[in-house]
């Protein structure tokens, strides 16, 4: 997540109200779209002007100036609040430092967890919102506790907006298996539930399309997503982290019976040619233009909800017959196949918003970004305000296209940039709208992402929110032990697939367990495991 993902708002301009991108979703009373009225702000403090400025530590979202698209001036003369975007100059982190050094922070700064916000708390750089949740509820509403205290900063206060977190009983993912729908039927249809499903059936692809790819991978973290098929409830999240939780205690990964036999297994894919052959070379555009050819017969991937929605739609515009379906994930023989999770969530949101002490008026900020988070606010920075491409919700408190929108030139749309400035977003809000949406539609219509994300990837998702801001810092002890360790096991992970036989793998994996303790792997782990502990303690875990 740290990756700048939560600003999908900018990302989903041209997708919005119509074509749904692709979704980002356990906790008391958070998160479901309203039916009725949205809490509201009160009312003195929202009819105040606002004028404040904001950074955004990602150089690279780029949204329209405030008040120059339809949405933020909707906002600007409805809600008398004016954004200052201060900009990166290609170069967030510098610009943050320059800002850090003279003293001249902003009011706002958007930014995920790291060095940089761990300094702003403990100099002291930041306003405490704890005052302002009660008076302001809507927050608590969408997020709930679970949410909000996984945030709290180590003194106990809670110094952050999440951005792009997970409310509700919702969770979120876009990965999977997906089948080449023409190829499945002409191969009878066979049953893949299990890993022996699976290999019996690439190898017959491989026998019968020659030109085709039995199981495409996409890149190295999609061959992760296998690990989920060997044991419950273990998601790939473990292998990305090098740890597994056995009871109440970590162990490093390469320790983990399950790992091994996950690696004899893609091991054996790759040196078998059932797997894809350039998985360490290939870019993702070449996965896709694999997918649009038909050339691939399984498909498994972190986004794949995604990645083969156009393949998708070019194939079945060729042969109705054609294109991709999500399967439910594989699993060894003997596992509990709901049980089996190729997708994680981690519900406390990838950015983090915070107010410095600079800003001159806190408490209206945190009212406009509390209102910005409420079903009304998502509603209007998503969809644009009504009366534009919407004029009324549904029951669900989701806004219904108009004539207008169903009328209007795609091209035009985009130009729009409705969704431009999305801020404070509430994944399991758009998620949600995205279906209420879907549904208006004839199913030969509807979207490809969201039919997926709701038959297969969301249902096939594990709550991971304990493990939430567990890495230590780059420049602490364990920070460079881990990277050393991190440069380890990946050398030894691609080794691992490479090898020429179950032997050469298993040498590989010891000398990878091996060479991971000497560098002091297990002091990242003693690390991990007492703020998991504590983050347990946080969200009211076992």
């Amino acid at each position: 997540m740290r990756k700048k993902t939560w600003f999908a708002g900018s990302a989903a301009a041209a997708l919005v109200l119509g074509t749904l991108l692709t979704g980002c979703g356990s906790d008391n009373g958070a998160a479901k779209p309203a039916e009725g009225k949205e809490t509201a702000s009160p009312t003195k403090e929202m009819d105040k002007p606002l004028s404040f400025s904001y950074y955004n530590f990602d150089d690279d979202w780029q949204p329209a100036p405030w008040g120059e698209t339809v949405t933020t001036k909707w906002i600007q003369e409805n809600k008398n609040v004016s954004l200052g975007y201060v900009p990166t100059n290609g170069n967030a982190k510098q610009k943050f430092n320059a800002m850090y050094a003279s003293g001249d922070l902003p009011d706002v700064i958007a930014l995920g967890a790291g060095p940089e916000l761990d300094r702003l708390i403990s100099e002291g750089q930041l306003v405490p919102l704890d005052q302002y949740l009660d008076k302001y509820p809507n927050l608590k509403k969408s997020a709930g506790d679970k949410i909000i205290n996984i945030n709290r900063s180590s003194d106990g206060k809670l110094y952050l907006i999440p951005d792009w977190y997970v409310g509700g009983d919702h969770l979120n993912g876009n990965g999977g298996y997906a089948v080449n729908r023409k190829i499945y039927k002409e191969l009878g249809s066979p049953k893949l539930d299990t890993l022996a499903d699976l290999e019996s059936y690439l190898r017959t692809v491989k026998e019968k399309y020659p030109n085709v790819i039995p199981l495409e991978v996409g890149n190295p973290s999609a061959i992760k997503m296998m690990y989920s098929a060997f044991k419950e409830n273990s998601p790939p999240f473990f292998i990305t982290r090098m740890f597994y939780p056995e009871g109440n205690a970590l162990k490093s990964i390469t320790e983990d019976p399950a790992f091994k036999d996950f690696m004899l297994f893609a091991s054996k894919m790759f040196r078998d040619k059932l797997m894809t052959q350039d998985v360490f070379t290939q870019k993702t555009d070449q996965m896709i233009e694999k997918l649009s050819q038909g050339k691939v017969a399984v498909a498994i991937e972190s986004n794949l909800s995604s990645r083969a929605r156009v393949p998708n739609s070019k194939l079945r515009a060729q042969d109705p017959e054609s294109g991709y379906e999500f399967i439910w994930p594989v699993h060894k023989d003997g596992l509990d196949k709901n049980k089996i999770y190729p997708n994680y969530t981690g519900r406390e949101g990838g950015g983090k918003i915070v107010i410095t002490k600079k800003a001159k008026d806190p408490e209206r900020i945190f009212a406009f970004l509390d209102w910005a988070t409420s079903d009304e606010g998502q509603a209007v920075l998503w969809f644009g305000p009504q009366g534009l491409l919407w004029d009324k919700k549904d029951e669900n408190g989701i806004p219904i296209p108009n004539d207008k929108y169903k009328t209007m030139d795609k091209a035009e749309l985009d130009k729009l940039h409705i969704s431009d400035n999305m801020m404070v977003g509430n994944a399991t809000w758009v998620d949600l709208s995205k279906v209420a949406r879907d549904k208006q539609l004839k199913e030969s219509e509807r979207d490809f992402t969201t039919t997926q994300q709701v038959n297969v990837t969301w249902k096939t998702s594990m709550d991971i929110t304990a493990f939430a801001n567990t890495d230590p810092q780059g420049d602490s002890d364990e920070g460079i032990v881990l990277q050393a360790a991190k440069d380890i096991f990946d050398q030894g992970f691609s080794k691992m697939i490479y090898a020429k036989s179950d032997e050469e793998v298993l040498s590989i994996l010891a000398k990878t367990n091996d060479d991971m303790k000497k560098a002091g792997f297990p002091k990242v782990i003693d690390f991990v495991q007492k703020k998991w502990q504590d983050n347990l303690k946080k969200i009211g875990g076992k």
